[in-house]
């Protein structure tokens, strides 16, 4: 008896302790983890207000150091901040019942404010599901079909968990900006947030792990090896096909002069630049499997440069590494499709297989390979 007892308990345990819920399961879980997101760095003032009577507290002792009733508009200075950090959180509402106003600007949940040195740190402490409501239709229009935008939700959730300490050293864990995903606080769209209500908890897992959940705004037909792009191999990113080919077309044309003083190397007058010719889907020795342009050679009369399509897309800022490159009457012409690294989920794919009837599960399954949802709470 005691035998069973003991691994019931143990069984509990696990149970408890994995934020994994059982298929079936009819209770939905209120409990979802809270992201620290970095809206202000380097600021010495801002002033905030609560939607609701809040409580400023010192996270390292939690101690209450003032009440603050709701609206009230209070600014922190870093010379009058005499503790290392404090958050406010509300006094009787739980965050997702929160809005916080930081120098005029709406965003759900609390605040926190690190302060270091002479400069304060000021983050927006949100529920994963309300940080979604204000992330999702600013990185997918929200008026992309549902499926579309449930696809992105997920996609956006497991890039949210998977990369959750990606700004550790700052003190957070995401920013604000594109470099983690554009969060624009407190919006509501009716189709994002039933994206968001609709996929709640779920994620994307490969091998019993979260996945990097990478996605873009647009292939142009077909999508790359992650290998290709940040030189690491992820099983589930690797080439997928769309509906469509050659979609968002681009032409880029600078000067013979801008272009070899941007490339900033000697090569003397420019005789030719060697270039296969794209084809998507096809890959060559100076392009991947995606069609998309691994290096070019520059040859000059001095001598020949070799520059990979990642550094000519950064020089340049072209909106993607799928395209053609030639010279002609003192130009260099760059045209190509699509727009950004092409790694993970196309947007306008995700659109797309939407629009013809595909449901978020499936667009998933296409972009994100071998991977499978898994519902945390």
């Amino acid at each position: 008896m005691q035998v069973k007892i003991f691994c019931a308990a143990v069984l509990a345990v696990i149970f408890f302790a994995s934020i994994v819920h059982a298929e079936g399961e009819q209770k939905k879980s209120v409990w979802q983890p809270e992201i620290r997101i970095g809206v202000l760095n380097g600021v010495t003032r801002f002033y905030f207000q609560m939607s609701e009577p809040c409580v400023m507290i010192n996270p390292e002792n939690n101690e209450v150091i003032q009440k603050i009733n709701a609206d009230e508009k209070i600014t922190i200075e870093v010379e009058n901040l005499e503790v290392d950090a404090v958050e406010i959180r509300g006094e009787k509402v739980q965050l997702k019942d929160l809005q916080t106003t930081i120098n005029g600007k709406k965003y759900y949940g609390g605040l926190r404010v690190n302060k270091r040195e002479k400069f304060l740190t000021v983050i927006n402490l949100a529920p994963v599901e309300e940080y979604l409501r204000g992330v999702v239709p600013k990185e997918m229009s929200a008026s992309f079909p549902v499926e579309a935008l449930k696809a992105q939700a997920v996609a956006a959730r497991s890039f949210t968990l998977k990369n959750r300490n990606r700004h550790k050293a700052d003190g957070y864990d995401l920013c604000s900006t594109t470099h983690c995903q554009f969060y624009a606080g407190a919006i509501s769209f009716p189709s994002s947030d039933q994206a968001v209500l609709e996929t709640r908890g779920e994620i994307l897992i490969y091998g019993g792990a979260v996945v990097d959940a990478n996605f873009h705004a647009d292939s142009g037909g077909m999508t790359e090896n992650v290998v290709d792009v940040w030189a690491k191999k992820v099983p589930y990113l690797l080439p997928a096909e769309e509906l469509e080919k050659e979609t968002q077309p681009w032409t880029v044309k600078i000067s013979l002069q801008d272009f070899c003083g941007i490339i900033g190397e000697k090569i003397g007058a420019l005789k030719k630049i060697n270039s296969t010719k794209m084809v998507i889907g096809q890959s060559a020795e100076d392009r991947t499997q995606s069609g998309r342009v691994k290096f070019i050679e520059i040859v000059g009369e001095k001598n020949t440069l070799t520059i990979s399509g990642k550094d000519l897309r950064t020089k340049f800022s072209l909106p993607s590494t799928l395209f053609n490159i030639r010279f002609e009457n003192e130009e260099i012409i760059f045209e190509g499709f699509g727009r950004g690294h092409g790694v993970g989920m196309s947007q306008r794919g995700a659109q797309a297989f939407a629009k013809s009837g595909m449901k978020y599960d499936k667009i998933l399954e296409h972009y994100y390979s071998g991977t499978a949802l898994k519902k945390l709470y």
